[in-house]
């Protein structure tokens, strides 16, 4: 009896499976698609645009983790805790003092998985939750549990401008009901990406 038939309707199954991606808003040049995946109470949300500024600008602007505080909207504290690698690995720690919800704070440990070499490729920055050796939480601030995204500059135009992507799966968690939390990703997400474009462009100047 041949396994064939059934690798392939596993493999249809599989895919049948993928929640798709649904665009949710698309405003000042910035497009943003959710989808939720399976099991998910959340969505998971991707953001893109075209800034008009090299790629290694916006990546400065993405990679000043001491400065976010003066760059990404509501950051009231962030700073590097350690750094492996020669900074290939960095584990960052970052509060957030949202309007009408409690503070935010959480760690992050973020990968450079770029692949860069003579002004062609890509520059990535990825992350997930760090859970060993972080500070403990703080009275009053919700600590963020589940926080997993990345950040994608790819070339346009011979190096002059870059199509960035922003990802983001998290969940703010605390008493947010979970339908406020899903719509304040969609939010933010656009405006953290709004935020790093301003400041890349400004760098341009």
């Amino acid at each position: 009896m041949s396994l064939l038939p059934t690798l392939s309707l596993l493999v249809l199954l599989t895919g049948a499976a993928e929640p798709s991606w649904q665009q949710v808003a698309r405003d000042d040049g910035i497009s943003v698609l959710a989808r939720t995946p399976e099991g998910g109470s959340v969505s998971e949300v991707k953001a893109t645009t075209l800034v008009d500024a090299p790629a290694h600008d916006v990546w400065r602007v993405i990679r000043d983790y001491d400065n976010y505080t003066k760059t990404m909207p509501y950051t009231e504290e962030s700073k590097v805790l350690s750094s492996e690698q020669d900074g290939k690995i960095t584990v960052f720690y970052c509060l957030v003092n949202a309007p009408l919800v409690d503070k935010r704070d959480f760690i992050i440990r973020i990968r450079d998985e770029s692949d860069w070499k003579d002004g062609k490729g890509f520059l990535k920055t990825a992350w997930t939750a760090a859970t060993e050796g972080v500070p403990p939480e703080k009275q009053g601030v919700v600590r963020v549990k589940l926080n997993t995204g990345y950040w994608l500059m790819e070339p346009r135009e011979e190096g002059k401008k870059t199509f960035v992507t922003y990802y983001l799966y998290t969940d703010p968690g605390g008493s947010l009901p979970k339908w406020i939390a899903d719509k304040a990703n969609k939010t933010s997400v656009p405006d953290v990406l709004r935020a790093v474009r301003k400041h890349a462009t400004a760098a341009k100047k």
